[in-house]
């Protein structure tokens, strides 16, 4: 791997090398013929990779990958294609000595990571707060043998398994039986329905 003092590049001795922009400004500068190409190597499901190539007279010096998930962070909403190619960049450059001593993660590459981690923390807390709310509802609808209850907190975790987990959790014994023979009853109900709307159309 060919490596570059970086702090003898005119002009460029106080940059800041976990900085992406100033990764490329000192390639640009080193190279004449410097190019930085990217492309997409996959884009599905809201996913994203670029691949980042580091060029110099039409030879690949550095390589680097980046992946990104639509709507992982708020600035991924919209961004996510551009903060994907740009962290590439950064790595292509850092595999060929373009980085701080011992790191290949750029300054963006970290704050994103951190970002990511912060709407992790923010989703659980938000998830742990829901499911209280509705686990307390709940158990006092089962308790209360509260049909219309029951029904409307189950309609609120329907496709929401996180959600549907935490509070089942709460459940204790006496809880899990009765919503068990209350699924017993419904589904006899229903037979039992189906079973006259067949008779009623034999019979005409």
């Amino acid at each position: 791997m060919t490596t570059f003092n970086l702090n003898k590049i005119a002009n460029l001795k106080e940059a800041d090398y976990s900085k992406i922009s100033s990764r490329v400004k000192a390639f640009c500068s080193t190279f004449e013929t410097a190019q930085i190409l990217t492309e997409i190597v996959k884009d599905e499901l809201g996913h994203v990779i670029f691949k980042a190539h580091a060029v110099v007279d039409g030879t690949i010096r550095g390589t680097g990958h980046a992946h990104e998930v639509e709507g992982s962070t708020n600035t991924n909403n919209t961004s996510h294609y551009e903060i994907c190619e740009t962290i590439a960049v950064g790595r292509a450059l850092a595999f060929i000595g373009y980085s701080e001593t011992d790191t290949l993660a750029s300054y963006e590459e970290i704050e994103n990571s951190k970002l990511q981690e912060t709407q992790v923390a923010l989703h659980k807390e938000t998830l742990g707060v829901a499911a209280n709310y509705l686990s307390v509802i709940f158990k006092k609808a089962i308790e209360e043998r509260n049909e219309e209850k029951i029904a409307e907190c189950q309609r609120d975790m329907r496709f929401n398994d996180s959600l549907m987990r935490a509070v089942n959790a709460t459940l204790n014994d006496n809880h899990k039986d009765i919503l068990i023979e209350r699924g017993r009853r419904i589904q006899e109900e229903r037979k039992y329905e189906a079973k006259k709307r067949v008779n009623k159309n034999l019979n005409g």
